[in-house]
């Protein structure tokens, strides 16, 4: 028991560091970013990673008192429905092509990275613990990093190539 406990801190500490290191970055590169709907997607995943940190330290310092993993920990999932509207306000009244800054791709690929890590990390916690709690706290986690990530994808996506967005994403056909 104590050392599937030392493992639950463990992983704790690394979840926790990883997700103050992407708020930080989130924050950084929504203040440099030039585009609006950037910004917004950047400080909106900012304040999802302040949430799920939120989370871990209040687990931790449960753990810590010695208790075990707590059988209920609230965690909603929410299908990224915020996420999901900020990159639709990308094609919103869009009324002529958006030119991205090198850095906002750049800003945008590096936190596809950082998601996959954070997504890696809970997928694997929750295969390895025996606790249906923490199994299914991860498990949520994890979905979260992944409609992240897929936020992330969409808006470069959209950014790099709208056109081929479009096509994709409303279904665009020629008929002919």
């Amino acid at each position: 028991m104590q050392e599937e406990n030392q493992k639950r801190l463990d992983t704790l500490k690394k979840a926790l560091a990883i997700e103050v290191q992407e708020k930080g970055y989130y924050l950084k590169s929504a203040e440099s970013a030039a585009n609006p709907v950037v910004r917004q997607l950047f400080e909106r995943l900012a304040l999802e990673e302040d949430e799920h940190a939120r989370k871990f330290r209040a687990i931790e310092a449960e753990l810590n008192q010695g208790k075990d993993w707590p059988q209920t920990v609230e965690v909603a999932a929410t299908g990224g429905a915020h996420l999901k509207a900020v990159v639709a306000a990308f094609n919103k009244g869009a009324t002529k092509p958006v030119k991205p800054a090198r850095s906002e791709l750049d800003a945008l690929k590096d936190a596809m990275g950082k998601e996959l890590q954070a997504y890696d990390l809970y997928k694997s916690r929750a295969a390895e613990t025996s606790s249906q709690s923490e199994k299914k706290f991860y498990t949520i986690l994890a979905g979260e990093e992944r409609v992240h990530h897929l936020a992330l994808l969409d808006s470069y996506e959209y950014l790099t190539d709208p056109a081929g967005w479009y096509t994709v994403k409303e279904k665009w056909t020629l008929e002919g």
